[in-house]
């Protein structure tokens, strides 16, 4: 029962680190962005939505920001070149 156990524990794991390999990094210019929606586009026409809108506060057209996504869902956005800041 004990081994059955760790082996679902790793399987969950492993699981979950696939997703995370799976996404993606994109970077570009910030063209539109609503936080109350969760919406974000790039000036590429790339649009992400992200489940937490929240994470798109402070964030203006014009910015340069990275998506970490898989497909067009938003996962998080970064600032690709935070030693510039």
């Amino acid at each position: 029962m004990r081994n059955l156990i760790i082996a679902a524990a790793a399987a969950a794991f492993l699981a979950s680190g696939a997703a995370a390999i799976a996404a993606e990094q994109t970077e570009g210019t910030v063209i539109s962005v609503n936080a109350s929606n969760g919406t974000l586009t790039l000036q590429d026409g790339q649009t992400f939505t992200f489940a937490n809108g929240t994470q798109l506060y402070g964030i203006l057209p014009g910015q340069t920001v990275g998506v970490s996504h898989n497909g067009g869902q938003g996962l998080g956005a970064f600032n690709p070149k935070p030693a510039n800041d």
